[in-house]
């Protein structure tokens, strides 16, 4: 949901960087002497995630009602956790996405694009003088649990199959060429389907993966070779590969075998218009639903940091865990 409206109150913004996260390496020297003094934003700097609670709680107590997170895709879901799992805001604040991070696939969405340093100076202008309109979007957040390490995740985008390939093909490969931004999940998403199409073994060999959607019960296990659940309405490049027509916010896709007409289908899934040889008979589904269940022995990622799960553990179970409003300047 978007909504724009005039805003004529200053924010009171508590503003969290990670100087970790990519841009930020270099340009957080900066990203400091733009908010400095400023009497309407509370900057603190996280050396770990460990001190997200307590910087969270300190926000709720100086009556913090818009809270910034300057980093990745990482830093906003180990934020999205704290605020949803552990409320320690008596009213959840609004959020703004920074572009701080390397991807920032979030930020494209719901978040401040462009440049990072250019985008802390809208941010401050707002807290300054509280006059100008704003963009405000409402998106579900994942909760994801049911991982052996008993952890309890919030964020944007769950992948698995051939996704969790794809980020290391990132980490290994894209990274280290300087490719960043949104480039490089593009650049990762044409391997990753070329590598499917020419039955690669490392990107098509499939993942026994049992998928239940809501109440509903499906005995059956499915040989998927990628999934993905979103509650993003816009991925990186522009890309929203789901068509499901259920009324429900949390958005899966995924590609199983026998997968046929990878070229010929693929453009199409990643519009979220398939064509005729994007159908079920070739191995390409997207529903939506409140809940998902899945049982699999292996790997999963949420926005980008991986998990590990196993059946005799018991399904990881995606849902929605609260909705956050985001603010676009």
């Amino acid at each position: 949901m978007n909504a724009s409206q005039p805003v004529n109150k200053p924010p009171t913004i508590g503003l969290i960087s990670n100087p970790h996260s990519r841009r930020n390496r270099s340009q957080l020297a900066a990203v400091e002497a733009i908010v400095a003094n400023h009497p309407n934003i509370h900057h603190h700097i996280t050396q770990s995630a460990d001190e997200i609670p307590r910087v969270l709680h300190g926000f709720a107590q100086q009556g913090v009602d818009v809270l910034a997170v300057n980093g990745g895709d990482g830093t906003t879901a180990q934020v999205f956790s704290e605020l949803l799992e552990q409320r320690p805001f008596a009213r959840l604040p609004s959020v703004i996405l920074l572009p701080g991070g390397t991807t920032n696939m979030n930020v494209g969405d719901v978040g401040l694009r462009g440049k990072l340093i250019t985008a802390v100076r809208r941010m401050a202008n707002w807290a300054e003088q509280g006059s100008d309109t704003v963009e405000r979007l409402t998106r579900p957040i994942l909760r994801t649990e049911g991982s052996v390490d008993g952890r309890i995740v919030c964020g944007m985008f769950f992948g698995t199959g051939t996704i969790i390939r794809g980020i290391e093909y990132y980490h290994h490969t894209v990274h280290s060429m300087g490719i960043t931004d949104e480039l490089g999940p593009g650049v990762v998403t044409l391997r990753t389907i070329w590598g499917i199409a020419r039955k690669e073994p490392s990107y098509s060999d499939p993942t026994p993966i049992r998928i239940e959607f809501d109440s509903a019960a499906d005995p059956q296990t499915r040989q998927v070779v990628l999934l993905l659940i979103s509650s993003l309405e816009r991925l990186f490049l522009g890309f929203r590969p789901y068509w499901g027509v259920e009324n429900a916010p949390l958005h899966c896709t995924w590609v199983q075998r026998p997968t046929r007409k990878v070229f010929r289908a693929f453009h199409s899934v990643l519009r979220g218009r398939p064509n005729r040889h994007a159908g079920q008979e070739n191995g390409y589904f997207s529903h939506n639903a409140r809940e998902i269940r899945l049982w699999i022995d292996g790997a999963f990622a949420v926005d980008g940091e991986i998990y590990y799960a196993s059946k005799e553990h018991g399904p990881v179970t995606v849902s929605n865990g609260g909705d956050i409003e985001f603010v676009r300047l």
